[in-house]
C-alpha cells in the first residue's frame, strides 16, 4: 500500500514547514512531496545551504530550472551531511 501524504499533517511539522519554504522558494510547489521526503532524510541546515547556493546561481547558468539545481546538488553533496 502507498503512503499519501496528509497536507495538514505535513505542514504542521517541521520538515513540512520546511519543505514548504523549499518548494516556494524554488518555485517548485508540484514537487512538494520530494521536498517533505529530503526534509525527512536530510538535516534543515544542509538543505538551506543547498537552497542559498541553488538562489544565488545566475539565471542564465542554471540549464532546467531551480528545482532541477537543487536536487542535483541535494544528491552530489549529501556524503556532507553531518547534522543529523
Amino acid at each position: 500500500f502507498e503512503y499519501e501524504y496528509d497536507f495538514g499533517y505535513m505542514f504542521s511539522t517541521r520538515e513540512g514547514q520546511l519543505a514548504r519554504d523549499l518548494a516556494e522558494g524554488l518555485n517548485d510547489t508540484k514537487n512538494i512531496r520530494y521536498y517533505f521526503s529530503v526534509a525527512l532524510e536530510h538535516s534543515e541546515k544542509y538543505l538551506r545551504g543547498i537552497y542559498r547556493k541553488v538562489l544565488e546561481t545566475p539565471e542564465h547558468k542554471i540549464k532546467k530550472s531551480r528545482g532541477a539545481l537543487f536536487t542535483y546538488l541535494v544528491k552530489k553533496y549529501e556524503h556532507f551531511d553531518t547534522d543529523d
